[in-house]
């Protein structure tokens, strides 16, 4: 399956990762509510592929996020 990550701001195209099974514990899926999940994620059963909604380090960087992300990059979580 194809997991295929995008930015939610400006559309471009992040990463894409090639999995033989969907391990939604493993990318942090599960952890979502139903309404995130149906925000963020998108099923293509018939390519057999999932598109990941998230956001660009230059949108992060631009929406002004990075100062709150940053804390969390060091393992600060509390």
């Amino acid at each position: 399956m194809k997991i295929n990550y995008s930015c939610d701001c400006c559309g471009e195209d992040i990463d894409t990762l090639e999995v033989d099974e969907l391990d939604e514990d493993k990318l942090g899926f599960s952890c979502l509510t139903v309404k995130e999940r149906e925000s963020i994620l998108k099923y293509d059963s018939l390519s057999n592929s999932l598109q990941v909604l998230s956001l660009c380090d230059q949108c992060i960087e631009e929406l002004g996020l990075a100062e709150e992300i940053a804390p969390l990059e060091r393992g600060f979580i509390h």
